[in-house]
């Protein structure tokens, strides 16, 4: 299977003036053109969060019109800028999430891996965090399905990125803690990919690799990057093979092609 993966768009309406926001929308047809040409192509996209960047209807709009180019299925996780309400308003029509949840959390059963996507916002707050009924929700759909490889995708990442001025992103240190250990006890949870930093970094939560990868919205981007990336966006692909599980690669679309 193999999963493209963009984060961090922070999308504004389609009608804003400012060039460096109105860039973003640039940035993000830049990775669905190089998505839509990859061979062989992805089975599914995932977006790990702040979609937007102010969480308003016109944003989300911009953002569904700019994906509906992508000719493969699209999940999608809130950040902290969308707000669980916004999204959830947005993309249940898709079939695959409900507009009325207490939080976003679904499973995606389609594809030879197992996409579940957590529920990591904290109502307002930008750091991350989760509740008892998100652990318990977690544990009883892994708990479904304990023979089939699965990945996780949330906004946050449950670990340290010590390159970040402000390296922890969850409110308290216990949130993570028990996210790994919810984690720790479903051992076909092969991969969590998340979001928020900006930049890329990779750690272990509950025994299972972890990831986060840097913004789609180049203005945003954090971090050092050889030469060649300046004014491009990145996006990652992740393979997965069930013998060694996902392996991913970084790509950098020209803006021009």
């Amino acid at each position: 299977m193999i999963v493209a993966q963009i984060t961090d768009t922070h999308l504004v309406a389609a009608d804003a003036t400012d060039p460096v926001l109105r860039a973003r929308a640039d940035n993000l047809r830049a990775c669905i053109a190089d998505i839509n040409r990859l061979d062989p192509v992805p089975d599914a996209v995932i977006h790990t969060g702040d979609m937007t960047q102010h969480g308003e209807a016109a944003e989300f709009a911009h953002f569904r019109s700019l994906l509906a180019a992508l000719e493969m299925p699209l999940y999608v996780t809130p950040g902290n800028r969308d707000g669980r309400t916004g999204v959830a308003r947005a993309f249940a029509g898709d079939g695959y999430m409900m507009a009325d949840c207490a939080f976003v959390h679904y499973a995606v059963e389609e594809h030879p891996v197992r996409l579940v996507a957590v529920d990591s916002v904290a109502d307002g707050h930008s750091k991350g965090d989760f509740c008892d009924a998100r652990l318990t929700a977690l544990d009883a759909t892994l708990a479904e399905a304990p023979a089939r490889p699965t990945a996780l995708f949330m906004h946050h990442p449950p670990f340290d990125v010590p390159t970040a001025p402000d390296p922890f992103a969850y409110r308290h240190r216990q949130a993570a803690a028990d996210l790994a250990a919810v984690v720790s006890r479903h051992r076909q949870v092969v991969r969590i990919f998340t979001g928020h930093m900006h930049r890329p970094w990779m750690a272990t939560v509950g025994g299972t690799a972890a990831s986060t990868v840097p913004s789609v919205a180049v203005d945003l981007r954090k971090g050092r990057y050889p030469v060649t990336m300046e004014g491009r966006p990145v996006y990652q692909v992740h393979r997965f093979d069930g013998d060694w599980g996902f392996a991913s690669q970084t790509r950098c679309p020209s803006l021009w092609v």
